[in-house]
């Protein structure tokens, strides 16, 4: 019973507020100023947000208060970011539209996925990345600074500093040295 309660008070608390917020800034253009409003809008929802949040439209974000950001963050349009696990996106990162960041898998019991349960897995985002626009990133992975991902990829392992990756899985295709 108590668990029912805490998740009906985390919807009543944060996500309709976020909803909310959504919805509103979702009638104005898709712009700098906006995506500013969106982003100090939301940022009492999360664990941590830093300076110049922005955030575009459409973005559906579960567990905020599991989930701190840094300085200069800017997420695209229609992505989908769930920080059940634990998510840290630090300094200077750019996540491109039509994204997926989850930090949760289901598992498999009693030949249910449906209904086995979950586990979780902390994803952490270094400082100067960026990501390209529908891209995945999966639970247990490190993005390390100066990286950019590359549009389209599946980051299901860590990616090292100052590399380019790209592909499904994302694999590193090259040192990023500027």
């Amino acid at each position: 019973m108590r668990f029912i309660l805490n998740k009906t008070l985390n919807i009543i608390i944060v996500g309709w507020p976020i909803q909310l917020i959504n919805i509103l800034t979702g009638l104005l253009p898709n712009s700098k100023v906006t995506c500013s409003i969106r982003g100090f809008l939301m940022k009492p929802f999360f664990k941590k947000v830093g300076k110049n949040f922005q955030i575009g439209s459409n973005v559906i974000i579960n567990q905020t208060k599991k989930i701190s950001i840094g300085n200069n963050v800017y997420i695209a349009h229609n992505n989908w970011i769930n920080g059940s696990g634990g998510l840290e996106i630090k300094n200077n990162v750019m996540i491109g539209p039509s994204c997926v960041i989850t930090t949760t898998k289901h598992i498999k019991r009693n030949k249910s996925i449906r209904f086995g349960g979950h586990s979780f897995g902390k994803v952490l985002i270094n400082e100067e990345v960026w990501i390209g626009g529908n891209t995945s990133i999966l639970p247990n992975v490190e993005i390390g600074r100066n990286t950019i991902i590359g549009a389209g990829s599946v980051v299901t392992k860590s990616i090292r500093k100052n590399s380019i990756a790209c592909g499904n899985p994302a694999k590193i295709i090259k040192e990023n040295d500027e």
